[in-house]
């Protein structure tokens, strides 16, 4: 009988132990937060870009023009011969130290006295390319596939694509 005796009083030890005690007073921890305003993103053509000379090997020929912005090399498709000096388009963004998305028009037209030919802007990564701001600053250069028509009409011919900046 005892040892029902102990159960029963450990039980009631423990429930006393579980009774809820007097209220007690709440305290108050604060917490902090914070946000950073970027400055606006922007940039400016440092350099804009030249495709050089083209000439086609007949009259029916034409091809692909192709200037890789990463290695800075320009090739050109066995119907052209590329000749003449060249230059990538080297774009300075400026802005807050952050990361920026960029990206740009798929193609664009070369016009001028002959059919409008095709370009492709070319940029390390491609599309949504994420680029470092650092100290308010980044370069990136931008090349181009250029789509050469068949008896393309002599002349000069330029265009314009557009970029878009984003904060990431």
């Amino acid at each position: 009988m005892n040892s029902r005796v102990g159960i029963a009083l450990g039980a009631a030890g423990i429930l006393a132990g579980l009774a809820p005690t007097g209220a007690m007073a709440a305290t108050a921890t604060p917490a902090s937060s914070q946000a950073q305003i970027l400055e606006k993103i922007s940039f400016a053509v440092l350099l804009d870009m030249n495709l050089g000379q083209i000439a086609t090997t007949s009259n029916t020929a034409g091809g692909v023009l192709d200037f890789n912005p990463s290695s800075g090399n320009l090739t050109c498709d066995p119907g052209l011969a590329c000749v003449g000096s060249h230059a990538l388009s080297q774009l300075r963004l400026m802005g807050s130290d952050a990361n920026a998305i960029v990206n740009y028009d798929p193609s664009f037209q070369l016009t001028g006295p002959g059919d409008p030919m095709t370009a492709e802007p070319q940029f390390p990564g491609g599309q949504g390319s994420i680029i470092t701001l650092t100290g308010g600053l980044a370069v990136v250069y931008f090349g181009a596939k250029l789509h050469v028509n068949p008896g393309q009409a002599a002349g000069v011919y330029s265009g314009n694509f557009s970029v878009n900046l984003e904060y990431n």
